[in-house]
């Protein structure tokens, strides 16, 4: 007998049980004495340059993906993440993590190592109990977006479920900050103080940080442990705060120099000069994927004002031949 929970799960998930506990177990039955694994997960290499270590995801497949993306829109979102998260949360981006630390003198920057990979299904499995729904259906939910006892980067659940695993450690911190008027925000496993000199020296803020991790199971990284004085340049999550938000002086000067080529050669010609092997299609959208980050930064900046005339090709109606570029970054 299905239990009743379960059978809530399954309706409101609109995925019958046998195959929510399929999915669970990352196996499919095909025969009666011969069982065949079936995959749910499929690994995905992203190469991150040299000095980087590779990135490796666990992906789910196409049906577990959509039963994760109904656990999250249909019961995660129920649950409310700390105000300190600033990373994979609605309405938020990189410049609610960085605006808090604006004009500072000192900026803290401290990583949590193999983030994700830390957090088991035991503290997944909390996290759901909070949902109020029965030991079955809890555990059918956790097994769902878990991987090998862990919590799989790749999964649309992983982030937010992140999130709310690190609500108590963010209140507990972000109020230990409070009292020595250091501000806190964290972005994933990147965690971001700031504040006057004296009382960032004065909180020993790196040991503090390593006794909370330690407790909840989680290592500080502290190879990338980074103090930074209001005369260097405060970079937090791509974003310079020294004076106010806005992209990296490298970043501006190569949106500049591309958009330049592309008025004087010609979109053509600016990609075989470059040695891309992609579409002016590509990249066109590369380079305003670009500007829109630098106006997502620092949309004031009206130095950054965009103005852009598209025609469209009788030949290729639905895509970008031509573009009229005038503006200055």
């Amino acid at each position: 007998m299905i239990d009743k929970d379960v059978k809530a799960v399954s309706e409101v998930l609109e995925i019958p049980a046998e195959k929510l506990y399929m999915l669970s177990n990352n196996y499919k039955p095909r025969k009666k004495r011969r069982r065949s694994k079936y995959k749910n997960y499929h690994t995905v290499i992203i190469h991150r340059g040299r000095g980087h270590r590779n990135r490796i995801l666990s992906v789910p497949n196409g049906f577990l993906k959509m039963a994760q993306r109904r656990i999250l829109e249909r019961y995660l979102y129920q649950l409310d993440v700390s105000e300190y998260s600033t990373a994979y949360c609605k309405g938020k981006s990189l410049i609610d993590n960085a605006a808090p630390h604006i004009k500072q003198e000192c900026v803290a920057k401290l990583d949590i190592s193999h983030f994700f990979d830390s957090i088991d299904g035991d503290m997944v499995y909390m996290i759901m109990r909070k949902l109020g729904l029965s030991v079955p259906a809890t555990t059918l939910l956790t097994n769902l977006c878990i991987y090998k006892g862990k919590l799989p980067q790749g999964a649309p659940t992983s982030p937010y479920l992140a999130n709310l695993v690190m609500k108590r450690f963010d209140e507990k911190l972000g109020n230990w900050c409070k009292k020595r008027n250091i501000t806190y925000t964290r972005y994933c496993d990147d965690m971001t103080f700031s504040g006057t000199k004296e009382s960032i020296r004065k909180s020993n803020i790196t040991v503090h940080v390593r006794n909370m991790l330690d407790f909840m199971g989680f290592k500080l990284n502290d190879k990338k442990t980074v103090f930074i004085n209001s005369s260097q340049q405060q970079r937090i999550t791509g974003v310079v705060v020294n004076d106010k938000p806005q992209i990296p002086r490298e970043l501006r000067r190569d949106i500049r120099q591309d958009v330049y080529y592309c008025k004087k050669y010609g979109v053509k010609e600016n990609i075989l000069h470059k040695g891309l092997d992609i579409s002016e299609t590509e990249y066109l959208q590369s380079l305003l994927g670009r500007i829109s980050y630098a106006l997502q930064i620092d949309p004031t900046n009206t130095s950054l004002m965009l103005k852009l005339e598209c025609h469209l090709s009788a030949h290729i109606q639905a895509l970008t031949q031509y573009y009229d570029f005038s503006f200055k970054i």
